[in-house]
């Protein structure tokens, strides 16, 4: 099943924070990622080479919650608005925007969140596919999406 849609910037940061909101495990995906990036901080200022300090914990805390915005911004700056095509199959996922091609094969893929605006597809390294409902021809289409999109994430891969 193939659909194609376009998203302008303002979409791509919109879909970003309904999916933190709407996916307990998606945000646990991008809190993980802002978490290590805090921690490598941290350790380049050497603040494992001694007892660890409140401010320690403040600076953290800091990174990882000023990471979420900040992501944002570079979602809003990098956006990809072209007209892409997004195409299921028992494989997996392929898209294109422009000339950019990728693949995600369903072991992969780690969340599916429905809301009433977006469908999010994320995968555990925190590439998502945010796709609005326009995409669709009609909510007919949408629900067989979704339902294509469950099974084929859920199916045991062959031997």
């Amino acid at each position: 099943m193939t659909i194609e849609y376009a998203l302008t910037r303002t979409e791509i940061v919109q879909g970003y924070f309904r999916g933190l909101k709407a996916s307990p495990k998606f945000l646990f995906i991008v809190l993980f990622y802002f978490a290590v990036l805090a921690i490598l901080i941290l350790a380049s200022t050497g603040a494992f080479s001694r007892p660890l300090t409140l401010v320690d914990a403040i600076i953290f805390v800091a990174i990882v919650v000023g990471s979420i915005p900040l992501l944002s911004l570079v979602l809003f700056v990098r956006a990809k608005t072209s007209k892409r095509s997004l195409t299921i199959s028992p494989e997996g996922i392929s898209t294109s925007v422009g000339k950019l091609q990728g693949q995600t094969p369903w072991r992969k893929i780690k969340v599916v969140s429905v809301t009433d605006e977006i469908i999010l597809i994320a995968g555990a390294n925190g590439n998502a596919y945010f796709i609005p409902n326009r995409a669709f021809s009609s909510p007919g289409q949408r629900s067989e999406f979704v339902d294509k999109v469950r099974n084929w994430m859920n199916a045991p891969e062959p031997a």
